[in-house]
């Protein structure tokens, strides 16, 4: 079951909403374009989006909590059977968010999930002891940041290849590379992994 969590953040990019996928507005995401009328759920403490929505199963979150609306969002999907998170609007806007929200792929990707997280300018992948495979243009540009420490870090179809390499979150070996193939592969064999893919085309792959 897929899951589409769209969050406040400035880099929304419009989604197609599939039968029997769960749309997920986190707080200030219900404003986002043509959200109300696809969203099945809202969730947050609407500190952001300043009322409450309705016509729409509503979570209402207390404001002082330990996670954002995002993650309480995402937490919820998983609970209802979802193994696969698309999330939009959830990258631009403040850092400190973007950054959490990444922690929060990371964390999903270790939970055994799916997610991608839809950028205006990339999508974001996550990687969590295993591999994914990268289905992109030659020539497009791919970044592979490290949380935590990761070890057995294996990079193939790029134009800087790593095998069973280290990647820690203090040193950014992993910027900036490119694809050679129509499919690379990333792995970690322990660790886990964010993924940053730009089509050479400008296009974003989903």
């Amino acid at each position: 079951m897929r899951a589409i969590v769209v969050g406040a953040a400035d880099d929304f990019v419009p989604f197609c909403k599939d039968e029997g996928d769960l749309v997920i507005a986190a707080d200030a995401g219900w404003a986002q374009p043509g959200v109300a009328s696809l969203a099945d759920v809202a969730v947050g403490d609407y500190d952001s989006l300043g009322y409450v929505p309705s016509g729409v199963e509503v979570v209402k979150l207390n404001v002082r909590k330990d996670f954002t609306d995002t993650w309480e969002a995402a937490m919820l999907a998983v609970e209802r059977g979802c193994d696969e998170l698309h999330f939009y609007a959830v990258l631009g806007g403040k850092l400190d968010h973007a950054v959490a929200n990444l922690q929060l792929g990371i964390r999903l990707a270790e939970m055994g999930k799916r997610a991608v997280m839809h950028g205006r300018d990339c999508d974001v992948f996550f990687v969590a002891n295993g591999s994914l495979e990268v289905a992109a243009a030659p020539g497009s540009r791919v970044s592979v940041f490290s949380f935590g420490e990761s070890k057995g870090v294996s990079l193939k179809g790029f134009e800087y290849e790593l095998e069973d390499a280290a990647l820690g979150f203090d040193f950014a070996l992993g910027v900036s590379n490119a694809t050679v193939a129509k499919t690379a592969r990333v792995t970690v064999e322990r660790g886990a992994l964010a993924v940053f893919v730009y089509e050479k085309s400008g296009n974003i792959r989903s």
